[in-house]
């Protein structure tokens, strides 16, 4: 729901599995394609009606999604590169003004296999997505343990707004003995809002944040380990102010089987900061994710959780604790080539630490529920319907809104 990178299927960002895919030069592959889709939009300001005082809501929307997708491997197989660069261009019936280009992109650089010839079993990763868009996404998908692919895309739905978003990010596993190993990681990321097409929109908050981790991982049994992490994050708010939050936290990961996975890391963190040049006593707060994994040639199935400190994005600068739950779910039918996919997205926030007054708070609910029919190696015909319900409040003023999109896309890649 609103922005982000378009989901096209494969593997991470899209994958180029397909042997067809056009060789550039040995070990690079190539897969440009183009999406094009109509949708209904019941709120294309993504804004309530209080906000909308002479502004039309409803639109029909065509949307041309071109993108390239790449993968890259030497011919030692020691580095590989995942990629995509793609633009989305949209036209709105009723809302002409609004029509507009955006942009996205990631990559990912897994030099794991080069890094095991000096340490075998060694694991070093390093990745980046971006997105410019006038539709802030309030969900993106993560990883494959549930993990956000944008530690500041947390569930906040904001109204219509130019958005400029970039998360990179780096992990390492180092072993240290049969059983026990040393990681890593370091995450920046950085969210900027510009001018709204609401003008009874609040003003945001544009902000960046770094997330580091120092972990000992250790293999109990052939089925499960336990990690004991540092975790840290620093969230700079501008002249508005700037948070902390550091602390342990015990994870654990458990494989019942080769199609079901258990994941769940639980801590605890003193948050500390100032605010309006004013610092507040620290407090502790709690830490903790969960994510189970169902995959099978038929079914992949995530649920995850995650609970923490994010910080606010509208209104005032303040630390939010914030729950959030996702689901989703690819399922093949009997009919040969058709997929049904499910998601769903749950995230509330409300003001935390010493100087908090409650009053500020946000509640999102998103779901999308669809059809995938595979029309050839190289075209796919995907029909879906979302909705979503935003309830941001604050001071007692409340700012409450629900969105039904309708959309049929055809993606085809040009090869």
């Amino acid at each position: 729901m609103g922005g982000g990178m378009p989901t096209i299927p494969g593997t991470e960002f899209g994958g180029t599995t397909d042997p067809s895919s056009i060789r550039v030069v040995e070990g690079f592959h190539v897969i440009p394609s183009v999406g094009v889709s109509e949708r209904y939009d019941s709120n294309v300001y993504f804004a309530s009606e209080s906000q909308l005082q002479g502004l039309t809501p409803e639109d029909f929307v065509t949307t041309v999604m071109p993108q390239v997708r790449g993968l890259y491997t030497d011919h030692k197989n020691l580095v590989r590169v995942n990629a995509v660069a793609g633009a989305v261009g949209s036209y709105y019936a009723n809302n002409t003004a609004l029509s507009y280009v955006g942009a996205n992109g990631g990559a990912a650089l897994d030099m794991s296999n080069l890094l095991s010839q000096w340490r075998p079993g060694a694991r070093w990763t390093v990745s980046d997505t971006f997105f410019y868009s006038p539709q802030p996404p309030a969900f993106l998908t993560g990883g494959p343990l549930g993990e956000q692919a944008n530690p500041l895309v947390a569930g906040f739905q904001a109204a219509r707004t130019q958005t400029t978003s970039n998360s990179v990010n780096t992990g390492f596993e180092i072993p240290l003995k049969r059983t026990v190993s040393f990681g890593g990681s370091y995450t920046y990321s950085f969210i900027h809002y510009g001018a709204s097409d609401v003008p009874q929109a609040p003003t945001l908050i544009s902000q960046n944040t770094q997330a580091y981790t120092a972990s000992l991982i250790t293999q109990v049994s052939l089925y499960d380990s336990v990690r004991a992490d540092f975790i840290g994050n620093e969230y700079d708010q501008g002249e508005l102010g700037s948070s902390t939050t550091m602390g342990p936290a015990i994870g654990w990961t458990h494989r019942f089987s080769r199609t079901v996975s258990f994941n769940a890391t639980g801590g605890v963190q003193v948050l500390s900061g100032e605010f309006g040049g004013v610092r507040f006593s620290p407090v502790l707060a709690p830490l903790g994710s969960l994510a189970i994994l169902w995959n099978t040639p038929t079914t992949s199935l995530t649920l995850a959780y995650r609970s923490g400190i994010t910080p606010s994005f509208q209104f005032q600068a303040a630390p939010m604790l914030n729950h959030t739950v996702s689901f989703s779910m690819t399922q093949q039918t009997p009919i040969s080539n058709l997929a049904g996919l499910f998601g769903a997205n749950y995230s509330v926030a409300n003001e935390y630490g010493s100087n908090s007054g409650g009053a500020l708070s946000w509640t999102t609910v998103g779901g999308t529920a669809g059809l995938l029919y595979r029309i050839t190696q190289k075209t796919f015909l995907m029909l879906t319907y979302s909705y979503q319900n935003v309830d941001n409040v604050f001071g007692g003023t409340r700012s409450e809104f629900d969105r039904n999109v309708g959309q049929i896309a055809l993606i085809q890649s040009l090869y």
